[in-house]
């Protein structure tokens, strides 16, 4: 596996940018009317027991989202983590005037957004409806946006909670990559988010923001009280000089 390094980008020039992305929001309502995302299916929300929603950290606090653009990376389910393969696809611009620009992929879209605290609504997506590859996920993502209903900053990512459906996972850096482990004995997973230069890493009800450091085999990256060992597919977590969780392995 690859995902520690940065992802080559895979698509053309004119999708790095967002002009393409700003011109969609401006016509929104009169060229995309017939464009809007269907509501969210059942297959959205499966019963499959799993680790569940991410709730906010005690570090968490509301986010300045105008004149923002954030990458999804990733969403918590019941049943597990869900996402793209590249971050870079995937974009939300939050302009003046409550006009959101939307990249899902090889389409472009708006929608509306109104924040008050933590509390965040986005109006329906409506954007361009060109075949993306099959593996994609901007039919998930454009259904996920409008069940939103609070953002929380925690360490330099933001978390959209989309309440029992689950939590998105945001970062301003689509170099930033996100995966799920299964803990062994029934121990719950656990969340570790990589971006350049520092690591993310949440299990149970906790939260480290940990930096690299350099190792004779594998990867390790440390705070001041936990530390999260990783090589190949397998990782475990240690705090306060004992080991809490692992080995665990990637689920994705």
């Amino acid at each position: 596996m690859t995902w520690l390094l940065p992802m080559a980008a895979r698509r053309p020039a004119a999708f790095r940018t967002h002009a393409a992305v700003r011109a969609c929001v401006v016509a929104a309502s009169a060229v995309l009317a017939g464009c809007a995302m269907p509501p969210l299916g059942p297959s959205e929300a499966p019963p499959t027991p799993g680790p569940g929603p991410m709730p906010p950290t005690m570090m968490s606090t509301p986010p300045k989202l105008a004149g923002s653009s954030w990458y999804w990376l990733g969403t918590m389910t019941p049943a597990g983590l869900v996402g793209p393969l590249d971050p870079g696809a995937f974009n939300l611009e939050f302009l003046d005037g409550g006009q959101l620009a939307v990249q899902l992929d090889c389409n472009a879209g708006g929608a509306t957004w109104q924040q008050s605290g933590r509390t965040l609504t986005l109006g329906p997506v409506r954007s361009t409806r060109k075949a993306c590859p099959a593996a994609s996920e901007a039919e998930r993502f454009g259904r996920q946006l409008p069940l939103v209903r609070s953002a929380v900053l925690s360490m330099g990512l933001l978390q959209l909670s989309l309440g029992d459906a689950g939590t998105m996972v945001m970062a301003r850096d689509p170099d930033w990559k996100l995966r799920s482990y299964d803990c062994p004995n029934g121990a719950p997973s656990m969340l570790v988010a990589l971006g350049r230069d520092q690591a993310v890493v949440r299990w149970r009800d906790e939260s480290w923001q940990m930096k690299p450091q350099t190792t004779a085999s594998g990867v390790r990256y440390a705070s001041d009280t936990a530390i999260l060992f990783s090589r190949g597919n397998e990782a475990s977590l240690v705090s306060q000089g004992k080991q809490v969780a692992g080995p665990c392995i990637a689920r994705r």
